[in-house]
């Protein structure tokens, strides 16, 4: 890998994706590369707080992480001219800021990363043409460099596809401390329809009857999710639930993973996160599921029945290798990275 140091700037367009640039960025190796972070401003921008709380654990923690404008960022990379512009945001924000660096000094080009969130979205011919302009697409798994630079391929499209996994693989070192909460993570979705959710809720409820041993927890996360209340008050009114059997919570799901015997949901980036810290999962096929899911032979799939049962699975390991679990040495985005920004130096790229 070339020795070269760096500066990236990173720009994120939520507080999730905030989060998945610093970890990007805190892959950059050695103390020479510089970066930075901001957070592009619309109308979904996230509070400060929410910003803080998801840059806990990474080397942008503490810092200000400003809140910007498009205006206002093309101005920031005509200030600081960073070597690469690393894009950790939706496809239509994605494709309105990766020409910012190209237009207003012709002798300066900053190379321009698109990263996809975890896990991406399907890879279709729209996601890939708002990205098209980016010299580097970023997936998380191998799965998805290979869906995308298949797609690539058919469209002509002649982005470089690059990995980054943002898991650690699972089962390195042994969990030690109690095991005696199961969680069932809203963020990862609900089912549709009040009937869902309620034929959900008793199933843990009766978990939490069945079972004094273990604290079941309904973790709502950091967005408002008022429909599980909202049916879980109407099932205990209706004497049909103990009000009290389940706990309820919200903010960061990894705080909620330390003494978590299992984590059940409907699937998502909630499953991928408890993978990571090691806590066997249950994604429920009660409520349906499209044939190409990333869970599809993962061994995670279950019903209520296991669920009222507790049981929990690992994923087979041939699944998590091709999905976010692959060792870290496969990585390869930094590499190409240095490679761009040397050929962009080089006047190769223009």
């Amino acid at each position: 890998m070339p020795g070269r140091s760096l500066v990236v700037l990173a720009i994120a367009d939520s507080a999730p994706r905030a989060r998945l640039a610093a970890t990007m960025l805190d892959t950059l190796p050695g103390p020479g590369h510089a970066h930075g972070l901001a957070v592009l401003r619309s109308a979904a921008t996230p509070s400060p707080a929410r910003i803080r709380a998801e840059l806990e654990d990474t080397r942008q923690a503490g810092r200000r992480i400003p809140l910007l404008t498009t205006g206002q960022i093309r101005r920031l990379i005509r200030r600081r001219r960073p070597d690469a512009v690393l894009l950790d945001c939706s496809g239509p924000h994605t494709e309105t800021l990766s020409g910012l660096g190209r237009s207003f000094l012709r002798r300066y080009r900053p190379v321009v990363v698109s990263s996809l969130p975890v896990p991406a979205p399907e890879a279709t011919e729209g996601e890939w043409l708002h990205r098209s302009r980016s010299d580097l697409l970023v997936a998380h798994s191998h799965r998805e460099v290979d869906e995308y630079t298949v797609l690539a391929e058919k469209l002509g499209i002649r982005t470089q596809v690059g990995l980054a996994g943002v898991f650690p693989r699972t089962g390195q070192g042994p969990v030690s401390g109690r095991r005696d909460r199961v969680v069932f993570a809203a963020e990862g979705g609900l089912p549709d329809g009040n009937l869902g959710r309620e034929t959900l809720l008793s199933a843990l409820a009766d978990l939490a009857r069945n079972r004094p041993d273990l604290e079941v927890v309904l973790h709502l996360g950091h967005e408002d999710h008022p429909e599980p209340m909202e049916t879980w008050h109407a099932l205990a009114r209706a004497g049909r639930v103990d009000a009290s059997a389940l706990t309820v919570t919200s903010g960061d799901l990894r705080r909620q993973l330390d003494h978590a015997r299992g984590l059940v949901a409907l699937g998502s980036e909630p499953v991928l996160v408890a993978l990571s810290a090691r806590v066997p999962c249950l994604v429920l096929t009660d409520f349906g599921r499209e044939r190409g899911d990333l869970f599809e032979d993962s061994g995670l799939l279950g019903d209520l029945g296991d669920l009222r049962l507790a049981r929990f699975h690992k994923p087979r390991r041939a699944w998590g290798e091709y999905n976010h679990f692959h060792p870290a040495s496969e990585d390869d985005w930094v590499a190409r990275l240095h490679e761009l920004c040397l050929n962009v130096s080089r006047g190769r790229i223009s």
